[in-house]
């Protein structure tokens, strides 16, 4: 899935993060006796050192997901900006993993450290702090909000990005000091870890640490120098816990968009033979984990009455998760064999493909609240909206989370009421009879994807970050054109998209 010698090095301008001096919220951290360094995008002394960068990034490849594809192309892209970094991720799980790690791991060309373990909290900040003085960061980057005790363990700043579902049910899955480096060896770790994922993490234990990890995951957060959320919906937590608006920046996208545009000539149905889909339908794709939030389960019936609007509608199904075997049932006890097909899981490397075959992308997401524990889990982003913009795809999305921060409705695709059938199937009718209004979103989409989601802006934005915490100034960030209002739905002082 990862290509870890070739693929593009992210060269364009970012959303840039302003000219703010010192070290983000002023709580102590000072890298006064540091030297001042300088970075991309940064004036000062030509020559002056790139600043060392310890990245906590939880989820790392060769797992596959939007954590671990963040990741990589962060790691990536500094690294070939001449940053010293190295990597702290969990430790592979079984002895298949490790053999797979060993092998991805020996051509990235920096250090990664698969040291954290999925339990031990506390047992993690010790490695983590015994790393970071050996590597002796100017500053520290988490993928989760989690680890923002480090600002005081390390004395830099600290900075973070929030995908929201840290926030809404924070992965601290032992929040307690007494016991946790017992549960952080690997096989303790790997048996208890495969447990809780058999049961879906037991609500009892939900119930039982829920107070102790919200209070670790909001006191933590609020240490952080600067908070990078994936949409306003995901600032919106943040600030409910108490981060300082100064210290939220919202930053949409994240997806290699030039690798998605389909090429010239390019021929559906050829495609949709090869990849064995039906040729002449009306073919409506959507790609997910299948799990609760992502509605399937709303979206398979549904078909029904999508059917009866466009009869030859076909909705294809990419992705896997606990809930597959009941979707597919549930597909079959309604009657839509024939309408509906489920591709299991693809390979990050071939999705495009998919993308390409389809007339349109579909994403039913909702707000989904656990009834036992009251936790809520959504789709905080979408990071396949931005992929299907990229692609041209025809996008149709529900109005859910963080959703209407990557679709605006009647500008880059449609936005129906999560759950609401009649709503789902209006917009669909409407986006198919409306050529004019399809074609048009097609392109603006295409347009966003490559001038606000790309990978060059997310990254460059990250460096601009980095510069402020560091007290550097940032050059201005280059302006686009294109989202004038922010492609958000929350007003917002920091909205980077």
């Amino acid at each position: 899935m990862y290509d870890n010698s070739n693929g593009r090095n992210g060269h364009g301008g970012g959303h840039g993060a302003g000219n703010r001096k010192g070290a983000g919220n002023g709580n102590g951290a000072s890298n006064a006796n540091r030297g001042a360094p300088h970075i991309l995008g940064v004036k000062g002394h030509r020559g002056a050192r790139k600043p060392r960068i310890l990245l906590v990034l939880t989820e790392f490849p060769p797992r596959i997901g939007g954590m671990q594809t963040h990741a990589f192309y962060l790691a990536r892209h500094l690294r070939r900006r001449g940053y010293p970094i190295e990597v702290v991720t969990y430790q592979p799980a079984s002895l298949e993993e490790r053999q797979a790690v060993r092998d991805f791991d020996h051509h990235l060309g920096y250090p990664v450290r698969r040291v954290l373990s999925r339990l031990g909290y506390w047992h993690n900040l010790e490695h983590l702090a015994a790393i970071g003085h050996g590597f002796n960061p100017d500053l520290v980057y988490s993928s989760t909000v989690f680890y923002g005790f480090l600002r005081d363990i390390l004395d830099v700043p600290v900075l973070c990005r929030s995908v929201g579902n840290d926030v809404l049910r924070p992965w601290i899955a032992y929040p307690f000091r007494p016991g946790s480096r017992a549960l952080s060896t690997p096989y303790v770790d790997d048996q208890l870890y495969k447990f809780f994922r058999r049961f879906d993490y037991p609500e009892l234990l939900e119930i039982l640490f829920r107070e102790r990890r919200w209070e670790l995951m909001r006191d933590s957060a609020r240490r952080m120098d600067t908070v990078i959320a994936n949409s306003a919906f995901t600032a919106g937590l943040l600030s409910e816990i108490g981060v300082r608006e100064e210290a939220l920046e919202v930053l949409v996208g994240g997806v290699d968009a030039h690798r998605f545009e389909p090429p010239r000539g390019f021929d559906q149905r050829l495609c949709r033979r090869a990849l064995g889909l039906p040729e002449d339908a009306f073919l409506m794709t959507t790609a997910c984990r299948l799990v609760a939030k992502k509605g399937i389960d709303f979206l398979l019936p549904a078909m029904t009455a999508v059917r009866k609007a466009i009869p030859d509608a076909h909705l294809l199904v990419i992705g896997e998760g606990r809930h597959g075997k009941r979707y597919r049932r549930l597909a079959q006890s309604t009657g839509l064999d024939d309408a509906v097909t489920f591709a299991g899981r693809v390979d990050h490397q071939q999705i495009h493909e998919y993308y390409w075959a389809s007339d349109f992308f579909v994403l039913a997401s909702r707000v989904q609240i656990d009834p036992t524990t009251g936790l809520r889990d959504a789709e905080t982003m979408g990071r396949v909206l931005c992929e299907a913009n990229a692609a041209g795809l025809t996008t149709v999305a529900a109005r859910s989370g963080g959703i209407p921060s990557v679709i605006r409705d009647g500008e880059n695709g449609l936005l129906f009421t999560s759950d609401d059938e009649d709503s789902l199937v209006e917009q669909l009718c409407r986006a198919r009879e409306d050529r004019e209004l399809t074609d048009a979103m097609r392109e603006r989409g295409r347009r966003i994807a490559v001038e606000v989601f790309d990978w060059s802006v997310i990254l460059a934005a990250h460096e601009s970050y980095f510069a402020r915490a560091l007290g550097a100034t940032a050059e201005p960030p280059r302006s686009n054109g294109l989202l004038t209002p922010p492609i958000t739905t929350r007003s917002h002082p920091r909205v980077r998209a």
